[in-house]
């Protein structure tokens, strides 16, 4: 690859990340490359660009939001304790570069979803997520009663702790600790996930990538976009739920632990 600079997205909480930023600029400055510090706004220039995440699954979901609108592919290395987002793990911070020069990789598209709703205050919430988008209920201690609605109709009423929409990314975060299925990336599809349903016969739900999802509320809500809370949802209101229009680019390391490794290793899947 011809790579001219790197856009550097690190958890400042995790002083790991921070020293690696020496090394890094090192690295770098050797081979003329451009070393990019970014907090919260993405630069326009993707040309010979890739964005460096360095911490953890959270990082990496930050890298992906703050780049949603471009087409710079996103290299996670791990800082954290999960990172199954991830990589590569810090120590090989260097040598995993040079597999990027070396063009040892491929760029794997990741489907992002789009969400916009009118909030209480009336406000318009809208933006879109790697991973997932949740609606829940609006204090802790409340009951959540929502519907879910498509293109042919309703398709169920949802009473019990809230509904979680996820991607095939995020098929192996919250939704898969609420009950759900693990979907293996890079397959495109809305998933329907609801969390302490109520009623015995609600399970979750596969729906194409080209579907529009609407979540209406009868109570008070609130919606969390990729762990984020982003705003409260009246009763009565409604949460569009959509394909964004952009996805999220990752870069995956030929030698890299194949998916299922990586939920054994990560999440002691069975049978592996």
């Amino acid at each position: 690859m011809n790579l001219a600079r790197i856009y550097v997205v690190a958890n400042p909480t995790k002083p790991d990340a921070l020293r690696a930023l020496a090394d890094l600029k090192l690295w770098c400055q050797d081979r003329r490359i451009e070393l990019v510090s970014v907090d919260d706004r993405a630069p326009a220039d993707a040309e010979g660009a890739i964005v460096l995440a360095l911490g953890g699954d959270g990082t990496v979901l930050r890298a992906a939001a703050l780049f949603a609108e471009t087409a710079i592919p996103i290299l996670g290395v791990n800082v954290g304790s999960l990172g199954f987002l991830t990589q590569a793990s810090l120590s090989e911070l260097t040598h995993t570069l040079d597999h990027v020069l070396a063009d040892g990789f491929t760029v794997e598209e990741r489907m992002r979803l789009a969400y916009k709703a009118a909030g209480a205050d009336g406000s318009r919430i809208e933006g879109s997520v790697l991973n997932d988008v949740v609606v829940t209920n609006a204090d802790s201690w409340r009951f959540c009663e929502l519907t879910l609605s498509w293109g042919d109709g309703r398709a169920a009423d949802y009473p019990g702790d809230g509904l979680i929409v996820a991607t095939a990314t995020g098929s192996t975060a919250y939704s898969l600790s609420a009950g759900g299925p693990v979907i293996v990336p890079p397959a495109a599809c809305i998933l329907v996930t609801p969390h302490a349903a109520h009623r015995l016969g609600l399970r979750p739900i596969v729906f194409p990538p080209e579907e529009a999802l609407r979540i209406s509320s009868r109570s008070e809500a609130r919606l969390i976009a990729d762990g984020d809370a982003v705003g409260e949802i009246p009763a009565g209101g409604d949460v569009w739920i959509r394909r964004a229009a952009n996805p999220t680019r990752l870069i995956r390391l030929n030698d890299a632990t194949p998916f299922f490794g990586v939920l054994h290793e990560k999440l002691n899947w069975a049978g592996t």
